[in-house]
């Protein structure tokens, strides 16, 4: 049965649909299906894997369905079978790699949820992914910064929950209340499938005091939760945001690739064989 990951900070800026597709990219760089899910309406991990489809106006109304379903419709329709969610997925040109992907009518989804009023508003994205998640071995839920119904709805759905922040305050304290919702969940609704897998530092300049000082108190808050491994900063990752373009494919030996890789260590989600895949790659097979 696959893992599914959300990764989320209710702060925006800190690196949620960079990691997301940088981590899906190296894990099915290993062999692993991959799955990723764009339940942001930014659209932005489906613009990077070309699965972004443009909504004409007569779609935004609602006055016409689209030709091409996506994240929307499983949310607007609850869908819960196979035969409905697969037609959702599109394959990416990166092997191993598909997207259930987003457009601008998911804008109006959170409204739409509530406006139902339904009892199992939390649960729409867990039962529909699980009629799937046998088909792979990583499902990867990119997650707008918000605390709405969305995101309820990806903790609901999710194993483990992956939080990037920045070296300050505004992110951290993203990184407390997304701890909190969490806490609330698994105690109000006593859900015990989901924990925090942990936390870890993007865009880092590792050679200020501010970082070293901020990685030191973050470490003592959160002990093994927060992982060694940091994210350098790296004008990469700002390009591929930008030319939408999959980093394996466009730059494959930045720094980021190589921090992603060991982050991926650090995280220990992969089986022994699939490690020392990741391990090779960076020239690290004797560490294994």
């Amino acid at each position: 049965m696959g893992k599914i990951i959300s990764i989320i900070n209710n702060k925006g800026g800190v690196g949620k649909t960079s990691s997301t597709g940088i981590l899906a990219e190296l894990l099915a760089f290993t062999g692993c299906r991959v799955l990723c899910v764009d339940l942001d309406q930014q659209s932005n991990l489906s613009m990077l894997f070309n699965c972004y489809v443009k909504d004409p106006v007569p779609v935004l109304n609602w006055r016409e369905r689209p030709e091409e379903e996506n994240i929307t419709e499983l949310f607007r329709y609850r869908y819960r079978s196979r035969e409905e969610i697969e037609p959702l997925i599109k394959p990416t040109f990166v092997k191993n790699l598909y997207m259930i992907p987003s457009s601008k009518r998911h804008q109006k989804t959170p409204d739409q949820i509530i406006a139902e009023k339904l009892s199992n508003n939390n649960t729409i994205l867990k039962k529909s992914l699980a009629t799937i998640r046998d088909g792979y071995d990583y499902i990867l839920i990119d997650n707008a910064p918000a605390s709405d119904i969305l995101t309820v709805n990806s903790i609901f759905a999710s194993d483990y929950v992956l939080t990037p922040v920045r070296i300050d305050g505004f992110s951290y304290k993203g990184l407390e209340e997304t701890l909190d919702t969490i806490t609330y969940i698994k105690d109000e609704h006593d859900v015990d499938s989901v924990s925090f897998l942990g936390t870890f530092v993007t865009q880092a300049e590792r050679n200020t005091v501010l970082y070293r000082d901020l990685k030191e108190s973050y470490t003592d808050e959160l002990g093994g939760k927060f992982f060694q491994t940091s994210i350098r900063k790296d004008i990469r990752v700002s390009e591929i945001e930008t030319i939408f373009k999959p980093i394996l494919d466009y730059a494959p030996n930045t720094n980021a690739v190589y921090d992603y890789t060991r982050l991926i260590l650090e995280m220990n989600i992969l089986p022994e064989d699939k490690k020392k895949v990741l391990a090779y790659a960076i020239g690290e097979r004797e560490d294994m």
